[in-house]
C-alpha cells in the first residue's frame, strides 16, 4: 500500500516539472528570433549607411558639374563676346584701311598721269579696278604693254600695303562680240590668260600673296556695255580687279565653308 501511494507521487511530480521543458523551448525560440532581428537590423543599417553616402557623393557629383559648366558657360560667352569685338574692331581698321588706300591710289594715279587709264570703283568692302583692253594688252594678246607696266606696279604696291586687311583679290579677263562668226575657244583662252598675266605680274614684281588670288576668264558672256560700236566694244574687253576686305559677307562664307 505505502508503495504504491509513493509511485503516484513520483509520477505527479514527473508532471509538474513538465512546464520547465515547453518554457526553455520557448526562451530558446525567442532567443534565437531576436538574434536573427538583430542580424537583420544590422545588415539594413550598413545598406542604409552605404545608400546614404552613394545619394551624399552623387549629389556632391551633381553641384560640381554645375559648378564647372556655369563656369565653362560663363568663360565660353565671355570669348565669344571677346572675339566678336576683336572681329569688330578687326572689321572697322579694315574699313579705315580700304578707305585710306583708295585715297592713296587715286592721288597716285593723278600724279603718274594714269587716271584715264583704269575705273576705280569702292564699294562697301571692296575696290574694283577695271583696265581696258587698249591700256593694259594689244590686241588679241595676253602679253602686258611694257610701257602700261607702271600702272600696274602702282596699284600693286598700293595693295601691299594692306595686305594683312585683304580677304581675296579676285582677278578677271573679259573680251567683246565682234559680230564675225568665231570658231574654237579662242576669246574664253584669251580672257583667262590675260587674267593670269595680271596675277603673274603682282606676284612675282608686287610680292601680293597667290593664297589670296583667284583667276576667271569669262569670255565674251559678262559686258558692260553694248557691242554695237567700236567704243562699246572697247569697254567690255577688259581685266578687272576686285579686292575685298576681311570681315566682308564673302570673308565670312568662306569661312563657314
Amino acid at each position: 500500500m505505502m508503495t504504491r501511494r509513493k509511485k503516484e507521487g513520483e509520477g505527479e511530480k514527473d508532471k509538474s516539472e513538465r512546464w520547465l521543458l515547453t518554457y526553455s523551448d520557448m526562451m530558446n525560440n525567442l532567443l534565437i528570433l531576436f538574434m536573427i532581428l538583430y542580424a537583420m537590423s544590422v545588415i539594413d543599417l550598413a545598406k542604409f549607411q552605404n545608400m546614404a553616402q552613394n545619394f551624399s557623393e552623387a549629389f556632391s557629383s551633381d553641384k560640381t558639374t554645375a559648378a564647372q559648366s556655369s563656369a565653362n558657360t560663363e568663360a565660353s560667352e565671355y570669348e565669344i563676346e571677346e572675339q566678336s569685338a576683336t572681329a569688330d574692331s578687326t572689321t572697322k581698321t579694315a574699313d579705315q584701311q580700304l578707305d585710306n588706300v583708295y585715297q592713296t591710289i587715286q592721288k597716285k594715279l593723278a600724279e603718274e598721269g594714269y587716271q584715264d587709264m583704269v575705273i576705280v570703283e569702292k564699294g562697301d568692302n571692296y575696290i574694283k579696278f577695271s583696265f581696258g583692253e587698249n591700256v593694259l594688252f594689244y590686241p588679241d594678246s595676253a602679253t602686258i604693254k611694257t610701257e602700261d607696266l607702271g600702272l600696274l606696279k602702282c596699284i600693286g604696291d598700293a595693295l601691299v600695303s594692306i595686305e594683312s586687311y585683304i580677304h581675296s583679290i579676285k582677278i578677271s579677263g573679259h573680251t567683246a562680240t565682234t559680230g564675225q562668226q568665231t570658231t574654237g575657244f579662242f576669246s574664253w583662252e584669251l580672257s583667262s590668260d590675260r587674267s593670269l598675266s595680271v596675277l603673274k605680274y603682282l606676284v612675282e614684281t608686287c610680292s601680293l600673296p597667290e593664297s589670296k588670288m583667284t583667276i576667271s576668264g569669262y569670255s565674251r558672256y559678262h559686258p558692260v556695255a553694248s557691242n554695237e560700236t567700236e567704243a562699246s566694244r572697247q569697254l567690255n574687253r577688259r581685266v578687272d580687279i576686285k579686292i575685298t576686305r576681311i570681315g566682308s559677307d564673302t570673308d565670312q562664307q568662306s569661312t563657314s565653308e
